[in-house]
């Protein structure tokens, strides 16, 4: 609950930018101020209840449904925006009609680390202004226009967000990268989630993948500044590979396809969160 605190309180506290609405889903909690840092804030809202798990990318398609907002930007609520996160989502226009940025994390450990230097690994060869193959569901935006106009995200699994910058890139208006759209994220979920999310992204992805081009993704997946960090950046890499080849097309274990509610566990317990600030200027 700290993290969805600090969230609200940045976004109520940018100056100089007109804040239309927040529309927060709560995907079935169980506590009672799941909530509550929402409903203290000044802000206009919406509040949405799902009544069994959605998950994540069911969640944000039915936020968007609710929203009447110009400008669509995303957050999670185990990630901190910086002080100018609004500012620069509210940027987005016809011309560079979406942006995903850049992610830092808040946490330390091995899935933290491993998980960032994936990250990193995505920024390395990217400037600003670039086109990008994937849309950050967790820190990006887009014109409300634009994701109607593809049809919003055709995927709701683990990755289901990736599918906006897919319908992008078809309509000849690609997602663009914008490093200055920055949050601090909580990378690390434990062992066990990171490995069943693996798995989960490589059954949910639109394309079956080969034994040979398998082979060639697990070797360069190996990133991280040390050798824990690339192991386990490569086994993660084995297992998602595992799920691409054993994806079964029309499979009723697969969670992607269309915006239905997916069944993902997603409910987290997020402690403190440092501030961003500190996080930005060590990076």
């Amino acid at each position: 609950m700290a993290g969805l605190t600090e969230c609200v309180q940045r976004l109520g506290s940018t100056p100089g930018t007109t804040f239309h609405e927040l529309v927060v889903v709560d995907d079935a909690s169980t506590r009672p101020d799941a909530l509550s840092p929402v409903y203290a804030s000044d802000l206009p809202k919406v509040v949405l209840y799902n009544r069994e798990r959605m998950g994540a990318g069911s969640s944000r398609a039915r936020a968007v449904s609710a929203a009447s907002g110009d400008v669509l930007a995303f957050l999670d609520d185990d990630a901190v925006p910086r002080g100018d996160w609004l500012t620069v989502a509210g940027s987005v226009t016809e011309q560079r009609p979406a942006i995903s940025g850049r992610v830092l994390r808040l946490d330390k450990g091995l899935v933290s680390s491993a998980r960032q230097a994936r990250y990193d690994e995505r920024y390395r060869s990217l400037s600003a202004g670039d086109s990008i193959s994937f849309f950050a569901g967790g820190n990006s935006a887009i014109l409300t226009s634009a994701f109607r106009s593809v049809g919003g995200f055709s995927r709701s699994g683990v990755g289901g967000d990736n599918s906006l910058a897919e319908a992008l890139a078809g309509s000849g208006r690609p997602a663009q990268f914008e490093p200055e759209l920055v949050i601090a994220h909580r990378n690390g979920k434990g062992v066990r989630r990171a490995v069943l999310d693996s798995w989960s992204s490589g059954r949910d992805h639109p394309q079956p993948l080969a034994f040979p081009t398998a082979i060639q993704l697990v070797r360069a997946s190996g990133v991280g500044s040390s050798c824990t960090v690339r192991g386990f950046n490569r086994v993660l890499s084995i297992v998602h590979a595992a799920g691409r080849m054993d994806r079964r097309k029309g499979s009723s274990r697969r969670s992607g396809g269309a915006t239905s509610p997916g069944f993902a566990p997603q409910r987290k317990c997020v402690p403190d969160c440092p501030d961003i600030e500190a996080v930005v200027m060590n990076r």
